[in-house]
């Protein structure tokens, strides 16, 4: 009987805890369709929580890089495990659906 009221107590409180690590625009983010191939920029402000669900995502980033005298990249591409992941992520700008080709 103590190990049921505690396995109660343990998953109410749980529960309690994760309903307050959400975002307020989570559940849209969630339940909005990609469209393969449509970039999506990130908003602010970014995740710091994200679920744990793999639909993998290419997403752009800057690199880092600053050239003086003659172009170069200075951004490049990355698979995250999710839009959640990527955007959580400050240097990632967007992303499409998909891993990067």
């Amino acid at each position: 009987m103590k190990v049921a009221k505690m396995l109660l107590f343990g998953s109410l409180l749980s529960l309690f805890a994760l309903s307050g690590c959400s975002r307020s625009d989570a559940q849209e983010t969630i339940a909005t369709p990609v469209i393969a191939g449509a970039f999506t920029s990130c908003r602010e402000p970014r995740p710091e929580i994200c679920y744990e669900v793999y639909a993998p995502v290419c997403a752009t980033r800057d690199s880092g890089i600053r050239c003086v005298t003659t172009p170069c990249p200075s951004q490049e591409q990355a698979v995250y495990s999710n839009d959640c992941t990527a955007c959580a992520d400050s240097r990632v700008m967007g992303y499409v659906a998909g891993e990067c080709r």
